[in-house]
């Protein structure tokens, strides 16, 4: 008998896509899947949009209530699973034809991996492609996370014995809760991740996605991740959310001025810092970006 898939959907407010994510899986050609969604007590019509495809297909199972966060809806998803093998994807996100099926056959194939994960590329809000996420294969020592994520996170399956040896997600984290996760099941099952080499998920960029809306927290959270589990973090990071402010390609928070804003994020970062990397910083932000 064909394994059980549990597909997990953390969701607030996104009726604009919510639908099309869902008819993504649902129509999978491995039918013998379910799909999880975890509301955060949505009020743009999304509860409608839920209400109106379960009663289609009974493979939808969600729950709306007040959540932490998007880490702390997946814990809650993930806790209402019955499958053995597990999918995730956003409620702006799409699985691409075939996707559900490559990852089970990776999954159940003689290799016996705990995780697997594909290509995937950047959808804009219209759906139209904007480029491919660089991906890189599983092969890649741990090490070149500190130059930046490798996995497009809804590509990404893994085993129900994958997910309890690694526990759930931090919920202390707001955006790179995915980023820590993948560092830790490198960590725990190296050389047990496998590779689907097609492209299996469109991730959309809009503005009120976590990627474009949360460039600080992304920034700063991918550095005490870095920090964590390899004991200091690249000051690149900062330099590229520095260069995308003086660029107009994010926005600064409201009240603050651009100066004001790099050194109270250099101040956040220290932690994550060792002393050479620090200076490093403050020198290119001093010669080539802003006085700070």
């Amino acid at each position: 008998m064909l394994p059980l898939t549990s597909i997990v959907m953390p969701s607030f407010n996104q009726a604009e896509f919510i639908e099309a994510s869902i008819t993504s899986v649902l129509d999978q050609s491995y039918s013998r899947l379910e799909l999880i969604v975890a509301d955060g007590g949505s009020t743009d019509g999304t509860l409608e949009v839920l209400q109106r495809v379960q009663a289609r297909d009974s493979r939808l199972r969600w729950v709306s209530e007040p959540d932490k966060g998007p880490a702390n809806a997946i814990n809650k998803a993930l806790a209402r699973t019955r499958g053995t093998l597990i999918g995730w994807l956003n409620s702006d996100d799409l699985y691409t034809p075939g996707a559900v099926a490559r990852a089970v056959a990776a999954l159940t194939g003689p290799e016996k991996p705990q995780l697997v994960y594909g290509h995937g590329i950047h959808i804009d809000g219209n759906g139209n492609e904007l480029n491919r996420y660089p991906t890189l294969p599983p092969s890649t020592p741990y090490s070149r996370f500190a130059n930046g994520c490798f996995i497009c996170q809804p590509t990404l399956f893994f085993t129900r014995t994958a997910h309890h040896l690694l526990g759930p997600l931090d919920e202390n984290i707001k955006t790179a809760f995915d980023f820590e996760y993948w560092l830790r099941a490198f960590k725990a099952f190296a050389g047990r991740i496998g590779f689907v080499d097609d492209v299996q998920a469109c991730s959309r960029l809009h503005e009120d996605c976590i990627t474009t809306n949360m460039r600080y927290w992304v920034a700063l959270e991918g550095m005490q991740v870095l920090h964590r589990h390899m004991g200091t973090a690249p000051g690149h990071w900062l330099l590229t959310y520095f260069n995308e402010l003086t660029q107009r390609q994010c926005a600064l928070p409201k009240g603050q001025t651009l100066p004001e804003h790099i050194k109270q994020t250099l101040q956040a970062a220290s932690a994550y810092l060792d002393d050479v990397e620090l200076n490093n910083i403050r020198q290119a932000v001093t010669s080539r970006i802003i006085n700070a």
